[in-house]
């Protein structure tokens, strides 16, 4: 099972060490879609395995055998073609041949971390000066890089979905279809050693 996490990145670790250092603490935060997040609402897999997908892109190997046709007479008129259910629509053409399905990457968690890197530090050196404790401090800092990284999906544009991708799901916005795996990211702290994700 795939979980999705990140530890921090180079930039933003080298920073933080020199803060952190002083408060000495075998805890660390981790930012994406943990393993709690379950299946995506299909169930055929994680939803941390749809966020990597997403993140690195994919090439997936078909088998082939999904039916298209006219899902009414109305969409037969127009020459409507696509995909249907079994034992759905007016008219099917055929079905499908085994192929490929490439999925470009779309980095999300990577870049929607960095963006937050001036706001955490903000936050790491505004806990220090209020006495704040390592928890207390690593929980704002979670909740700081979770924002951040909720933004960036929202606003990512590119690359974009197939002309029928956006009119099917009615939105041009590339990782949002129900808003299920933007949901998904959150943060945990925790002293256990982490030995999945992005590093």
């Amino acid at each position: 099972m795939i979980s999705l996490d990140i530890q921090g990145f180079q930039e933003l670790q080298d920073e933080l060490m020199k803060e952190l250092s002083a408060l000495k603490s075998d805890k660390i935060v981790t930012i994406g879609i943990h393993e709690e997040a379950g299946n995506v609402e299909s169930g055929d897999m994680t939803m941390a395995g749809l966020g990597a997908t997403h993140e690195f892109g994919a090439n997936i190997k078909h088998p082939g055998g999904t039916s298209y046709g006219y899902a009414s007479k109305a969409a037969a008129g127009r020459n409507e073609v696509r995909f249907l259910k079994k034992g759905a629509g007016h008219m099917e053409l055929g079905v499908t041949q085994p192929h490929d399905i490439n999925i470009p990457a779309r980095p999300w968690l990577e870049p929607g971390v960095e963006s937050a890197t001036p706001e955490v530090l903000a936050t790491i050196e505004d806990g220090m000066e209020e006495g704040k404790s390592m928890d207390q401090i690593l929980e704002a800092v979670g909740v700081v890089a979770v924002g951040s990284v909720k933004a960036y999906m929202t606003e990512l544009k590119t690359p974009p979905n197939a002309a029928s991708t956006v009119h099917k799901k009615g939105s041009s916005n590339p990782l949002i279809d129900s808003g299920a795996m933007r949901q998904s990211v959150t943060h945990q702290v925790s002293s256990e050693k982490v030995t999945e994700g992005l590093e």
